[in-house]
């Protein structure tokens, strides 16, 4: 693996289609209509009809939800309802599956025509709300009937319904939640009403996105209402609680969107607003460095041509004097590390070690015979007395896994218990059917030969005793009891084929005929034979333990890792499987409980090369990740690819682990050597927010953040594809954007409207932005950076 190449967002997923609309007006509101009907006859009467001076007119109430929304119009929120994660770059939202609601009253026109929303999404941070300091969220305190509202409220200032909408009899009586929001905190939350149109648009989703995310605001087919908070939350951390609230009543008390007018200096009043929606979440600080930066620093210690990114022991560059410095230099660039250890004399001295994750391609080995004990994975080398002792601790390592496990060692012995019985029945099948049968059974493999001979054994010995007449007495009764007493006589053989004893690995490998008869003996256990049950339960246990074993599972990382410099803080290194090692590491786990000779050769039959437990058609590879990326990205997403530059209609290498193995320590097996590895952040849906840039170092988001720039002309490329511009450009941060908070006032929420303008210049486009283009631009997008093994010239990075 060689050098990181540039930093960017993922390319755009062809299995997606989204598209942003400024909004989805209904052609009739909320409110009171009056229907006029009448007809005009050319000829005839129309005594009996309507008409134009004799309409039928007939009064229809049109309403709107007003002082709730249902959940099932809740598609999702992010971040998502009690998360807790870092958040401080992202502006909370939510998704709603009606997508007209924003749209469906009419409370106030905008200067260029457009329905101005009648809801926003005011965020709040800790002691911020008299009545919910800790942002849990509403509570029963909280409260109101519709006629509550209409009502009076000491010391609180109720809204102020449209008159030209009575609220219905029916509706008086309706519970709503509310929340009591200090007319201050209002002022600096909620935003301008000529920033409402940005902050609210329609998502239109015309094929399902298939990616995995995170989040409950999940990609799907259909139409969509999204309302974006102005706020950012403080990368200080804290609690927040998001509400979604209607601004029937309080258009006059919206802030004017000035600059100079962004502290509140008017009177102490305390609203009541309609809470539509609310949930909270929790952003923890964010002292530590992003994404980008994070990244960047595999970049700077990457080395030559990406050397220092290898699994094993840094060398360095001393001078090396004869043939030995030199053959121990390259042993710790194979990955080897000197181990103290002792002989089976028990003498003290050194070894060397190697684990299963090395710095280069281990050398495919010929086929051998499978290792019985540790002893025999010894590697003596004798030119410098000392032993290499990396298969051996592969064996015990996949010993000592296996009789750690009670479950997997027991399911191990009744397995083979089965297999030797299903063997034993392939070759030496019981007779079926009959008694007869069973007797020509019988009589077929020499059963009427040993009863002929025991029956002559009588006649032999009286004959003998007859010719022995004149000896004495003594002598002529010993020798008649002795002819008297019949031969043993050894029993014909059943059959040409060898007891299970005799059956070696070697004869199951070559004898054809032999492996086709007991793979059809033990068919019901693998499941082979095609049965409905399927395969023995304790032959899939064990068969996935194995393999899991292979990846590693289980293996303590001492034996993968052996030296805290081979994988220092914030490093990321990459590796090949020595396929030879967790060979050996399965061969130690099947030498438990080996309790019959055939158990060795029923092993190399069930999960031998030819069984259930083949070898990897493909190199296994894989990488190391000690960083906060680990605990910061749970998700963090790792794509392999073959080929080392992007092709169309690629897909990833199988990827055969994935685990966190510690708070910031992750290993990724790959089947199959990568041309290029991608690491990226999560993709959770289409969230909205400001971005890291590449060499981002500062603690607080706004003060280096910056939005990447996208498309918004066909004629120039795909629409939200980036531009690899950046806004502002001078990487000045957005602080320029953000209002005054004043003296005891909410931080980090958004001038909306200047950051538009802002952003319609830097695309080249006459302001006001429209809010489609808008939410474009505030796309949260998710970084990568790129590893490849490609050359790299100069230019493609900023180490090229």
């Amino acid at each position: 693996m060689s050098r990181p190449e540039h930093l960017s967002a993922p390319g755009p997923d062809p299995s997606l289609n989204v598209e942003f609309r400024d909004s989805l007006v209904p052609q009739i509101t909320a409110g009171e209509y009056t229907l006029t009907a009448y007809q005009t006859l050319a000829d005839g009467p129309d005594g009996y009809l309507p008409t134009a001076d004799r309409p039928v007119t007939r009064h229809i109430d049109v309403r709107a939800p007003r002082f709730a929304v249902e959940p099932e119009w809740v598609h999702g929120a992010y971040p998502p309802p009690g998360a807790t994660g870092l958040y401080d770059d992202v502006l909370p939202h939510i998704t709603l599956d009606r997508p007209t609601l924003p749209w469906e009253r009419e409370e106030h026109t905008g200067t260029g025509g457009e329905r101005v929303p009648w809801l926003a999404l005011l965020v709040f941070g800790e002691g911020e709300l008299p009545d919910d300091p800790h942002c849990l969220g509403p509570s029963q305190d909280d409260q109101r009937t519709v006629a509550q509202l209409t009502g009076h409220e000491d010391g609180v200032v109720l809204p102020t319904f449209d008159k030209g909408e009575p609220i219905a009899d029916d509706e008086s009586g309706k519970t709503c939640r509310t929340v009591l929001v200090p007319r201050a905190v209002f002022h600096a939350v909620a935003p301008a009403q000529d920033e409402l149109p940005l902050l609210t648009h329609v998502r239109h989703v015309n094929k399902q996105h298939q990616g995995v995310t995170l989040t409950e605001d999940t990609i799907q087919i259909g139409d969509y209402a999204v309302v974006t908070g102005n706020r950012l939350p403080s990368p200080g951390g804290g609690r927040y609680v998001a509400h979604l609230v209607s601004l029937e009543g309080w258009l006059d008390r919206l802030p004017d969107g000035s600059e100079g007018n962004e502290t509140y200096t008017g009177p102490d009043e305390r609203l009541r607003l309609i809470s539509l929606w609310s949930w909270s979440f929790e952003t923890l600080t964010d002292n530590a460095p992003g994404f980008a930066a994070l990244t960047e620093h595999f970049v700077d210690t990457e080395g030559d041509d990406g050397t220092e990114l290898l699994l094993r022991v840094p060398v360095g560059d001393l001078p090396l004097s004869g043939p030995e410095q030199q053959a121990v230099a390259d042993r710790l660039r194979d990955g080897y590390l000197p181990v103290s250890c002792r002989t089976e004399s028990g003498r003290a001295t050194f070894g060397w070690y190697r684990g299963p994750l090395v710095a280069e391609p281990v050398k495919e080995q010929a086929e051998r015979d499978r290792r019985r004990c540790a002893a025999e994975a010894l590697i003596h080398l004798e030119q410098y007395g000392v032993f290499d002792v990396s298969l051996a601790t592969a064996f015990t390592a996949g010993r000592g896994v296996a009789l750690a496990d009670h479950q997997f060692a027991a399911a191990l012995l009744r397995l083979r218990g089965k297999v030797r019985t299903a063997a034993e029945q392939a070759l030496n099948p019981a007779p079926a059917g009959t008694a007869r049968a069973r007797i020509r059974h019988l009589a077929a493999n020499g059963l009427v030969g040993h009863l002929r001979e025991l029956h002559r054994q009588p006649v032999l010995a009286s004959a003998a005793a007859s010719a022995a007449a004149s000896a004495s007495a003594a002598a002529s009764a010993s020798a008649a009891a002795n002819a008297a007493r019949p031969a043993v006589t050894p029993v014909a053989g059943a059959t040409a084929l060898p007891a299970l004893a005799d059956i070696t690995v070697e004869r199951l490998r070559t004898d054809t005929g032999l492996r086709d008869r007991l793979d059809k003996g033990v068919g019901d256990i693998t499941g082979g034979s095609g049965k409905p049950e399927g395969p023995d339960e304790d032959f899939t246990a064990v068969r996935d333990w194995l393999l899991r074993l292979r990846n590693l599972t289980g293996v303590p990382f001492a034996h993968l890792v052996p030296d805290a410099r081979m994988l220092p803080a914030e490093s990321l290194r990459f590796f090949h499987v020595d396929a030879d090692w967790t060979t050996t590491l399965v061969e130690g786990a099947l030498s438990v409980g080996l309790a019959h000779r055939f158990d060795f050769t029923g092993d190399d039959l069930v999960f031998g090369p030819q069984g259930a437990l083949p070898e990897p058609t493909a190199p296994v590879t894989g990488l190391l990740l000690r960083s906060k990326l680990v605990s910061g990205w749970p998700a963090l997403e790792v794509r392999p690819y073959a080929a080392p530059h992007e092709t169309d209609g690629e897909t990833p290498l199988r990827v055969l682990r994935r685990e966190a193995l510690a708070e910031d320590v992750l290993l990724v097996l790959f089947e199959g050597v990568p041309g290029r590895v991608e690491i990226a952040e999560p993709q959770q849906g289409v969230h909205f927010g400001i971005d890291e840039p590449d060499t981002g170092r500062a603690t607080a988001p706004l003060d280096d953040g910056i939005i990447r720039l996208r498309s918004v002309d066909a004629a120039a490329g795909p629409i939200g594809q980036e531009t690899g511009n950046a806004f502002p450009s001078d990487g000045s941060g957005l602080r320029d954007y953000v209002r005054e908070p004043g003296e005891g006032n909410p931080d980090t929420v958004l001038r909306i409207r200047k950051l538009a303008n802002g952003l319609a210049g830097a695309l080249g486009l006459q302001p006001p932005l429209s809010p489609a283009r808008f939410a474009i631009q505030m796309i949260n997008a998710a970084q990568r950076r790129t590893f490849t093994t490609a050359p790299v010239t100069t230019g493609d990075h900023r180490n090229g």
